[in-house]
């Protein structure tokens, strides 16, 4: 499904989207922030949506979703736009589930998504959850455990997403690990 044009074609419906998953769709797809020039990152990509911390979702050419954050982290979130969409309303908040002790097995991994996804939904607004829920077709209440190893495995597929951040002396720092680091 075309979610990018979902919230485009109703902005009702993207600023409910940004309110509980904090997820601000750009107009259209634009460069990333490069830091002014001293950013390169691994795979060409375009800036599709940002956080309200200033953090970047990246369409990467092989149809990937990069996300680089202000901290200067980086890394692949999903395989698709799908999966993506699926980890933002599934999970809430999908920084809260990157415990790499927690992705032992299926059932491990289900009581820690649902643990963290029940935090979540303690603030949430469940109407509007529900709506935007029914608005993109996404299942809400759905397993956790699929959509939390769809997640892990891509933020460790090669060739991992990542940024060089060119130093004042000339030097190189690579972005640190976003993801179960």
């Amino acid at each position: 499904m075309d979610y990018l044009k979902i919230l485009r074609e109703n902005p009702d419906l993207a600023e409910e989207f940004d309110s509980l998953f904090d997820f601000f769709l750009l107009d259209e797809l634009s460069p990333r922030d490069d830091a002014e020039g001293r950013c390169t990152f691994s795979l060409p990509g375009m800036a599709f949506a940002r956080d309200g911390s200033g953090g970047e979702y990246h369409l990467l050419e092989d149809g990937s979703i990069g996300y680089y954050s202000s901290e200067g982290e980086a890394g692949r979130l999903a395989e698709s736009m799908d999966d993506l969409f699926s980890l933002l309303v599934s999970c809430i908040c999908w920084h809260d589930c990157c415990d790499t002790k927690q992705y032992v097995d299926s059932k491990t991994l289900e009581e820690y998504g649902q643990r963290q996804r029940n935090c979540n939904l303690e603030d949430m607004d469940m109407d509007s959850l529900q709506q935007v829920s029914d608005a993109l077709g996404i299942p809400n209440g759905e397993p956790l455990a699929p959509v939390l190893e769809r997640f892990r495995k891509a933020t460790q597929r090669e060739p991992l997403y990542q940024c060089i951040f060119h130093e004042d002396d000339g030097s190189l720092t690579e972005s640190y690990g976003l993801m179960f680091e």
